[in-house]
Order: C-alpha cells, then structure tokens, then sequence
C-alpha cells in the first residue's frame, strides 16, 4: 500500500518537499503567511491520500458496484470540497481580515454543492455502476471557485505588490494559467488526475513569490535603516565642520583686530556675505558644484592673504570644473595646507584639478619650507578636518582622500567617481 501510494503521489510529495524545504531554509525571514502554508500543505498531504485510495480502489477489482460508488462518490465529494480550501488559503495570506468573511464565501457554497453526493443527489456530479464519472448541473462550481481564487490572488497581489515588486508578477500570472488550463481539463475529461500536483506546484510558486517579495522588504528596511545612519553620521560630521571653518575665521579677524582695524572691517564685510550666501549651501546634504566649492575656497584665501599680508602664493591649474563633491570639503584642505604646511613664514600653495582614468582629481599642494631650510619639514598636517572630510568623501560620492607628506611640502589628493550625479541626487 505504501509503494502504491507514493507511486501515485509521487510528483505532488516531490513538490511539497521542495516546499518544504524552501519553508526551512526560509526560517529566517518569518514570512507572516508560514502558518497558511503549513495549513494548505497538510491538506493537500489528505488529498494526495484520498486521491491514493481512489485511485486503488479503480484499479482493484472491486466485487460490489454499489459499494464502489459509495465509497467513491464519499472520497470525491471531500476530495473537491477541499480543493478550492488549498487556494482560499493563500488568498487568506495577503487578505485584509475585513475581508475573510467574504472570502469563505465560494469554497462554502462550492461545499454545500458537493456535500449533496452525500445523499445521492447528482447535483455536482455521480458515478454509474460501469463506474464512469459524470459532472451534475453544478458540478463546474469548483473550477469557478478555484478560479475565482487565483483572480482574487491575482488582484489583491498585485494592488499590494505591484509597485516594488513587478517582475515578480509574472509568477501570479503563471499560477493563473496553470489553474485555467487544468480546470479546462479537468471539466472536458481531456486529461484527469493533474489538480492535486498543478495545486501543489502552485502553493510552492506563490511561496516563492512571497519570500522574494518579503526578502525584498527586508533588504529595502535595511537600506533605509543604513540610509538613515549615514545621513546622522552625515549631520554629525557637518556639525563638526561648520563651526571648525567658522572658528578658523573668527581667529583670522581677531588677530587682524591688533594691528589693522581697517583690515579686520573688511574682512568681517566680507565673511558676513559669504555667510549670507552659503549658510544654507553648509547645511545641505546634497552635493554642489566645484565652481561653488572653489568660491568658498578663494573667499577664504582672500581672508588668509589678508592676516598673512599676502605672503601666501596661490597658483590655480584647473584643466576640469564640471562635477561634483560635498560642500566644504576642498576647504578643510587648503585649511590645514596653510596652518600647517606653509604657516606665517609664507610660502606656495597650488590647487589642481584634472582626470585620471575614470576618475576626476583635485590635488592640493604646499611646499612646506616655511621659510626655514635649515631645519627638518615636520607640519602637522592632521585634524579633525581631513579626517571629517575624508569620512564625507566616502560617505557622499564614494570619494577618497590621500595625504602625502615629504621634506619638499605636502600633497592631499580627492579622488571623485568621474560619473557624477546632478545636484540634490
């Protein structure tokens, strides 16, 4: 009876096996519907059991006609209650609970339709003694149900998947295809025998749909959960270098102060406007252009040459400006060049931009002498500035930043992905 049994069923345990272990495999994920699934599986196992002893019972001889079609007509009428019961499930699965009720409705009237073989009504469908199968007047209501089912599936799926998920689509569409051609089958008596594996198949494509779906979910809420840190570190490394170059200007004007009153009013004439123009520019997330970075660069220039009564060379050896980078993130750069490269002793600073490859770099170099030959080059050229501006680099534009330092000065390198994305993306 056991090698009978799995020689019947054998493609529908093969496929539910499959199920099975996608189920295992997918502990992880906890997809909502795993308790439907289990559900429909154990039904589908006393189907494949039903449709075992059915299929025995025709093949065996079998003494008493009568009793044969009593005992089929009893293993039918459950066997095609419990049908339409395996796809309502999955229905159930993305069903809102408002709408469950409503749900029941066919795979109830579809039993209540096959339930009366019970009595010997002929009302779905009977067995003659020469032991033929005939469809009653209502006998289609379980292909309508079932269909009506996978449209159902097909709908509710779609409305609430659609948008993120698709080409996974295609999988619900398959489903709907195999139903209608096997209850067109089933119905013209063309070819019999193949609902309980096509249904099995079925539960097992619509499990993949929904792990590839919840799998997605959880991807995108990980991206979004790791979108969110990077833009607090983001805020967080801002905050740290809004104040550090505002500092920085204030000292300027303060030393200024001293010995040029003159001097330190233009200076504060003229950082008031930069501050009036690119406060909000500071404060963005997005990337801007270099020609904006590179004017908050020459108004801070324009306050250093002021303090070090323009001992300061500047040289500009720009071969490229059309791209993109983080705000203030040249700035910190030339910031530590002239604090600890060149210092007050004076000396060169030469800003370059160019290609390489496919990528666009900015090189930025001092010479470091501060006016002292006799003594070892040894600037500090280090900070919370390179180190934030570094982290923005990366963060931002996938960007790097590379210091070199040598007894002939010091050379600090960007390098920017030569694909550059447009404002605010």
């Amino acid at each position: 009876m056991r090698v009978d049994y799995l020689t019947i069923v054998f493609t529908t345990l093969m496929i539910l096996s499959g199920l099975v272990t996608l189920m295992i495999v997918n502990r992880d994920v906890k997809i909502p519907a795993t308790k439907f699934f289990v559900t429909g599986i154990i039904l589908l196992l006393v189907i494949t059991v039903l449709d075992a002893v059915k299929t025995k019972q025709y093949i065996a001889p079998f003494e008493d006609a009568q009793a044969y079609v009593r005992s089929q007509t009893f293993l039918s009428a459950i066997i095609y209650i419990l049908r339409p019961l395996l796809i309502m499930i999955q229905v159930l699965v993305i069903l809102d609970k408002k709408y469950r009720l409503f749900c029941i409705i066919p795979a109830l009237i579809n039993g209540v339709i096959y339930s009366t073989a019970f009595t010997g009504s002929h009302l779905a469908f009977y067995l003659d003694e020469n032991r033929f199968f005939y469809s009653g007047k209502l006998g289609n209501s379980i292909f309508i149900s079932q269909i009506f089912y996978i449209i159902l599936l097909l709908i509710f799926s779609f409305s609430r998947f659609q948008k993120k998920n698709r080409k996974q689509s295609i999988i619900i569409l398959t489903m709907l295809l195999l139903a209608i051609i096997d209850a067109i089958l089933e119905y013209k008596n063309i070819l019999t025998g193949l609902a309980t594996p096509v249904t099995a198949f079925c539960m097992l494509e619509y499990y993949i749909y929904l792990s590839v779906i919840y799998r997605n979910e959880i991807t995108e809420n990980v991206t979004q959960k790791e979108l969110e840190i990077t833009q607090k570190n983001l805020q967080i490394l801002r905050n740290q270098i809004q104040p550090h170059f505002i500092y920085n200007t204030l000292g300027i004007i303060r030393s200024l102060a001293k010995y040029d009153s003159k001097a330190a009013v233009k200076c504060i004439d003229n950082f008031s406007k930069y501050l009036k123009a690119h406060i909000s520019t500071i404060q963005n997330n997005d990337l801007i252009p270099f020609e904006e970075e590179l004017k908050n660069v020459r108004i801070y220039l324009s306050l250093v040459q002021i303090d070090y009564t323009d001992k300061i060379e500047i040289h500009y050896d720009l071969k490229v400006t059309d791209f993109f980078l983080p705000p203030l993130s040249l700035e910190p750069i030339i910031e530590n060049a002239v604090n600890h490269g060149i210092s007050r002793e004076g000396g060169i600073l030469t800003i370059r931009t160019y290609e390489e490859n496919d990528r666009i770099m900015i090189s930025v170099f001092d010479n470091g002498t501060a006016g002292n030959e006799k003594e070892p080059y040894t600037p500090f050229h280090n900070g919370i500035g390179l180190d934030n501006t570094r982290k923005r680099l990366e963060l931002q534009c996938n960007g790097t930043l590379e210091l070199t330092i040598s007894d002939s000065g010091a050379v600090a390198n960007i390098s920017l992905p030569k694909t550059q994305e447009s404002e605010g993306d």
